[in-house]
């Protein structure tokens, strides 16, 4: 000390030289500066102090007296039903190595369900946060203020429940803190159980959707074969009769009939002819009963032909009928069309149903895991006397700049 002192002065006393005339020369700015730096004992030391050591000092005593905190952790996977019909899936799930039965999407809504205020709500009204986490609970830091908002008891949450995922296996490990064991297991339960809930209601609702999909368009088809139905029924009575085939069939068997009977009747015409000179009264018999037959014939003919109807089956009433007919025929293929679609709807809904596999179920903690009093201040110095040593860094280059 006694020797910076005397460097100092001579470096003042070399500074100031006399001047003829009595007057004596300033000092050298460059210098004096030197001299006033030089004339700081101890500045690294305070700075030390104030960055390193107290922050350091301070971390030391609040981790001693920081109020333990317990954790309880569960592990599980979101399988689906596909994936489980053969007997190693279980065992390749807990091992990792596979992640087929696993479904990503529904893993990363499980997560932020973990995260969300829904759950949050529900962990408040199950248990009362300010009773988990309140003032009677917790130090001053770590607790729960009394007057905190809602998204306030959000915030504090994500800091007290954690979630991570394993992208390889799909293994989701959930983590909720307490500040007593029975405390984080009977969270870490409940948060189990709406997990549960929450994908029981995904399955649930992916099965609906898919399922009724298939069942509107089948009810659709259904509706429109019934339609097709009434048509052809209304149709039947309209024109009153059961079977427009039969009905036809049978006007062609009555036609033929009629032929038949003119042709023989003709060909004993004929023979009467031939051999008797005067046919008398009997060919005159065969010829009304040819011409009655005929008219018969004609008439019917004419029904079948005409589009005014009457007993016997016509074209446009076939013509209809046949149009009815394929209208049903079109409806009925359409509707077994969707009972296939349904029931493989239903198979596909089965394939999308959901569930947990747990594996690690919570438990009641015996010793605290958290603070981790030696690591936090080991962090804790590590920090200072990095930004101590950023700080010095700087200063020391902004007075070289000067200079």
């Amino acid at each position: 000390m006694l020797d910076a002192q005397k460097e100092s002065g001579l470096a003042l006393a070399e500074s100031e030289k006399s001047i003829p005339g009595g007057k004596v020369r300033a000092a050298d700015p460059v210098a004096r500066k030197k001299a006033r730096r030089r004339l700081r004992p101890g500045a690294a030391a305070w700075s030390f102090l104030i960055v390193v050591a107290l922050p350091v000092l301070l971390s030391a005593v609040y981790n001693v007296l920081a109020t333990e905190r317990f954790s309880a952790h569960a592990s599980f996977v979101v399988r689906s039903a596909s994936s489980g019909q053969s007997g190693g899936d279980m065992l390749d799930t807990i091992t990792g190595s596979v992640s087929s039965g696993s479904t990503k999407s529904d893993s990363y809504i499980v997560r932020r369900f973990i995260e969300s205020a829904d759950l949050v709500r529900l962990v408040d009204e199950r248990f009362g946060l300010e009773k988990l986490f309140g003032p009677d609970r917790a130090d001053l830091v770590q607790r729960l203020q009394p007057w905190s908002l809602f998204e306030d008891k959000i915030d504090y949450w994500n800091r007290r429940a954690f979630s991570t995922y394993d992208n390889t296996s799909g293994i989701l490990t959930l983590e909720v803190q307490a500040y007593s064991a029975t405390d984080a297991r009977d969270v870490a339960d409940f948060v189990m159980s709406e997990i549960s809930s929450l994908v029981n209601g995904l399955s649930h609702q992916a099965r609906e959707t898919s399922y009724a999909y298939a069942l509107q368009d089948l009810q659709e088809a259904e509706n429109e074969l019934r339609k097709a139905q009434q048509r052809l029924k209304h149709f039947r009575v309209a024109n009153n009769i059961a079977n427009p085939d039969s009905s036809a069939e049978r006007d062609d068997l009555l036609i033929y009939e009629l032929n038949k009977e003119i042709a023989e009747e003709k060909v004993a015409l004929d023979v009467l002819q031939q051999n008797v000179a005067k046919p008398g009264p009997n060919a005159e018999v065969l010829r009304k009963r040819i011409d009655a037959l005929t008219r018969r014939r004609d008439a019917l003919r004419e029904e079948i032909g005409s589009q005014d109807g009457g007993t016997a089956i016509t074209a446009e009433v076939m013509s209809d009928f046949d149009e009815l007919r394929l209208s049903v025929e079109i409806a009925k293929t359409r509707y077994v069309s969707m009972l296939d679609a349904m029931e493989s709807a239903r198979r596909d809904a089965e394939h999308q149903q959901r569930y947990l596999a747990i594996f690690s179920r919570p438990y009641a903690a015996d010793q605290a895991e958290y603070p981790r009093r030696i690591i936090n201040v080991v962090l804790t110095l590590i920090a200072s006397i990095l930004l101590w040593a950023i700080g010095r860094f700087i200063i020391q280059m902004i007075r070289d700049h000067r200079q």
